[in-house]
């Protein structure tokens, strides 16, 4: 098996990891040493990303008003930049109202 194999190989194990014990949604490899995933959360989802391999913790996180807004932002996502219909940034207390960019605020 080639080093480039063996690579897909443990990533696919650790999406799947992902998804069927972690309970993440919709995990992809942004081929960068990066996934994303959807995480359920208790009244949202959150779009997430992490390093692969990595089970302890995620990086970064945007949350959205339900799946369905997680799911079609995820799915146009290439992973640089932000994705887009978030409502909530965590780590920077940002809030976007309906998602709106230009309705952007810092949270006190």
């Amino acid at each position: 098996m080639t080093d480039d194999a063996l690579t897909q190989a443990q990533n696919a194990t650790f999406l799947h990891w992902l998804e069927n014990e972690a309970n993440y949604l919709d995990a992809r490899d942004l081929g960068d040493g990066r996934y994303a995933a959807i995480m359920p959360l208790m009244f949202t989802h959150a779009i997430i990303t992490g390093r692969i391999g990595d089970k302890n913790m995620y990086e970064d996180r945007w949350c959205y008003a339900g799946y369905e807004k997680a799911a079609a932002a995820l799915k146009t996502w290439d992973g640089t930049g932000e994705p887009d219909g978030w409502h909530r940034h965590p780590n920077t207390g940002r809030r976007r109202e309906e998602g709106d960019p230009e309705l952007e605020e810092i949270a006190p």
